[in-house]
């Protein structure tokens, strides 16, 4: 009976492990998705109000005015164990595009708040509801083929 989870073992491996390089040969197709997921401080310091305002005022001028942006949400956690998470979707159609929106969006925030000390005003009136805790995670948009 060893012997035979053994081998189921090793073929369910062997399975994966051919199935995955089939899948990662196949050329990149869908769109690519950027996640940011934050951790809010919850710190006391700060208003809903303010938070709410300096976030759709960045999704206004760096968000939505940014050509390489196929669509964008911004979700708060609200109900669970943990209500810290921030996350920020924002879909663009490749790669390069990943690299360009990046790009972009600091070309939006500086012309939007044009001088130094606006933008270090802006940043540390919207960093105090942070913890600087953060992950960043790029996606794949899996397309099935009918």
């Amino acid at each position: 009976m060893r012997l035979f989870h053994i081998k189921m073992s090793l073929l369910v491996f062997l399975s994966l492990l051919f199935s995955s390089a089939l899948l990662f040969a196949q050329p990149a197709q869908g769109n690519v998705v950027v996640v940011n997921n934050a951790e809010l401080s919850l710190s006391g310091d700060g208003t809903v109000s303010e938070f709410d305002s300096l976030t759709v005022e960045y999704n206004n001028w760096c968000l939505a005015k940014n050509e390489h942006v196929i669509t964008y949400k911004v979700v708060r956690h609200w109900w669970g164990h943990n209500n810290r998470d921030f996350i920020t979707i924002v879909e663009v159609k490749s790669w390069d595009d990943v690299l360009k929106f990046n790009q972009r969006a600091n070309e939006l925030f500086e012309a939007h708040w044009d001088t130094p000390a606006k933008r270090k005003a802006y940043n540390d009136a919207y960093n105090k509801y942070f913890t600087g805790e953060h992950s960043d995670e790029i996606y794949r948009e899996v397309v099935f083929n009918k």
